[in-house]
């Protein structure tokens, strides 16, 4: 009895109809290359009939006038939605312009005389006849928990765009296969601790109750409350990201969000172009794997924000990104811009209890088992437009690795990252047995270099994660255990060395043994290593006394590898360098030994 209550306040809950291919409309520019490719491509991959795809012919640049929005957008647009009833969605697809700019630069307050909008927010009224262009709109699909229809008079409207072609149809690809298969990953919130008891603090807080949905959902994540913003490359296995407010970043490592993951990052101009990827935040998103993400054109103002907490309510419900992403949006005729598939629903009702069912189908679809009992597809969604997008980049691969191996094996990395943990390993198996001898070879490689330097394990490390669930990856896990023996064998006399030093307050010397030691990386000496450093971390008057004595030995080394350098020895220079300094504590010369190894591993690499 209990259950069959529970049950149904979950049926209730739910969005009792959401968008639908029907409701689609794709529109495309046929001046932008690529821009039909896009448009054809989500329509066969969702299901979007093909005479619901809208060719416009407009300007590439993302900005344009107000007269060129009106006459080459805005017109088409709007004589095919009223002339169709079913259209609820609207998708712009890459070269599509962006935004509208501002008609005469003048405006008597924050909303009033301000002309200037994204074209999605613009479009997003294509129904009301008459709506003045200068100011806002209220949304009068804001806060709402039902279904979107013709009633409310507003159409969702997200894009498909990017940097490249490729990467706006990836959005599609990343959409349907989480969809069908379930996200995987740890998700973020990088909020300010803010207590100024003033709009940015309202803010905040309004930004922390997007944790009261994850935990609804239950899905992992990490709640961090200091004012500065987190480097997006230190984030682990990470899935979905919020955070604010910094106009851009440059991570010092490499980011690359999981498949399905919605990654916002809240600031005035996060959306001022999305095909850049060096700026701002949704290009740089994007170009990180983000599968979803959203942001502002031009100053919206605070109130002209959409509200995450809104959004992700709304998301732990069971509705799409499209429909979440309209209930958060609380002006209209403004500044946001939606990035992603609309019909994108990361967490429709019931989904924990038929991912691993809906896992096993499309394993037994890509690697049929006749043996096999079969797999009940009931209730279970997307598994044909998933299998058929898989099965494709399987082919693209197969007839890749005949021409150029390595370029095959690129492909195969891609293709592994996008289903990572996803329950696919059979098939994964299956498509990289044209490269087992190349993966072995790699493997050879990385002992001969271990072998050399048993801290040399990055390569190891990362195969260890990436290699999951292909046939090697036996080979690795015994190989981590041998390297574990090895590894412990020196971590151990290292340690006793560390702390001997750190007891004479040797802060340097300690410092440096301690690094090395935590440099073996799967050694079980590696814990004790990072307690000393941090020991030295918390005592200033040691680790200033380490930083200086740090300073102090490699400025002559890094002067005279400099001199190598620029002669063009480059061989010496790393020699003269060496690699010690890996070990040093941070400092000016520590840093300066770092940005010297780059350029010289450069241009060793060069041959």
């Amino acid at each position: 009895m209990v259950r069959s209550v529970l049950l149904l306040a979950l049926l209730l809950a739910a969005p009792l109809w959401s968008l639908e291919p029907a409701n689609v409309l794709v529109v495309y520019n046929d001046k932008a290359a690529g821009s039909k490719e896009i448009a054809e491509y989500y329509a066969k991959l969702r299901g979007v009939p093909a005479e619901q795809v809208l060719k416009i012919s407009a300007s590439e640049a993302e900005e344009i006038t107000r007269d060129e929005f009106n006459k080459d957008v805005l017109a088409p647009v709007r004589e095919y939605v009223l002339a169709h009833d079913n259209i609820l969605c609207i998708v712009p697809v890459r070269g599509v312009p962006l935004k509208v700019k501002d008609v005469d630069g003048k405006s008597s307050g924050n909303f009033e005389g301000h002309d200037e909008a994204s074209v999605d927010s613009e479009l997003m009224l294509v129904r009301q006849k008459d709506v003045p262009i200068d100011a806002a709109h209220e949304n009068p699909y804001l806060h709402k928990d039902e279904a979107l229809t013709l009633e409310h008079g507003v159409l969702v409207v997200c894009r498909l765009d990017g940097e490249t072609v490729e990467l706006a149809k990836g959005l599609v690809d990343k959409a349907v296969l989480a969809e069908a298969l379930g996200c995987e990953g740890i998700s973020y919130l990088d909020t300010r601790g803010l207590t100024s008891n003033d709009g940015y603090q309202q803010r905040d807080d309004l930004m922390e109750k997007v944790e009261d949905a994850w935990k609804t959902l239950g899905i992992r994540y990490l709640h961090d409350t200091k004012p500065e913003v987190q480097d997006l490359s230190t984030l682990t296995d990470a899935l979905h990201y919020y955070g604010w407010y910094a106009g851009g970043q440059t991570p010092k490592g490499k980011v690359r969000f999981r498949t399905g993951g919605i990654d916002v990052h809240l600031h005035s101009f996060a959306a001022a172009t999305v095909r850049g990827t060096k700026s701002n935040w949704v290009g740089p998103l994007l170009s990180w794997n983000a599968t979803c993400t959203y942001g502002t054109v031009y100053e919206p103002y605070t109130v002209g924000f959409p509200y995450e907490h809104v959004m992700w309510e709304r998301l732990a419900k069971g509705y799409c990104f499209g429909e979440a992403g309209m209930m958060a949006n609380h002006l209209l005729s403004w500044q946001s811009v939606f990035v992603g598939d609309p019909l994108y629903t990361p967490y429709p009702v019931g989904w924990k209890d038929r991912k691993d069912r809906a896992r096993a189908a499309l394993t037994a679809r890509l690697v049929p088992n006749p043996d096999a009992a079969p797999v009940d597809e009931t209730g279970l969604v997307l598994q044909e437009p998933a299998a058929d997008l898989l099965r494709a980049r399987a082919e693209t691969i197969k007839a890749t690795v005949r021409k150029d191996p390595k370029a095959a094996l690129a492909l195969f990395d891609d293709v592994r990252f996008l289903v990572q943990d996803m329950g696919l390993e059979p098939w994964l198996a299956e498509v990289a047995k044209p490269f087992d001898d190349e993966l072995r070879a790699r493997f050879s490689a990385m002992k001969a270099a271990i072998k050399l330097d048993l801290t040399d394990t990055a390569e190891f490390d990362a195969a260890l994660q990436d290699w999951k669930g292909l046939p090697i990856h036996k080979d690795l896990l015994a190989f981590k255990d041998e390297l574990a023996k090895d590894q412990e064998k020196v971590a151990a006399k290292l340690l006793k060395k560390a702390e001997s030093s750190l007891k004479g307050k040797k802060w340097f010397k300690a410092w440096c043994e301690a690094a090395e030691t935590a440099a073996h990386k799967h050694a079980e000496s590696g814990v004790r290593a990072a307690e000393i450093l941090e020991a030295i971390k918390g005592n200033a008057d040691g680790l200033k006394v380490a930083q200086e004595e740090s300073d102090k030995e490699l400025k002559p080394l890094v002067e005279k590898a400099q001199k190598d350098y620029d002669k063009k020895r480059y061989e010496n220079a790393a020699k003269t360098l060496g690699r010690e300094w890996r070990f040093f504590p941070e400092s000016d010369q520590r840093k300066a030994a770092q940005a010297l190894w780059d350029k010289i591993k450069a241009e060793l690499s060069k041959g």
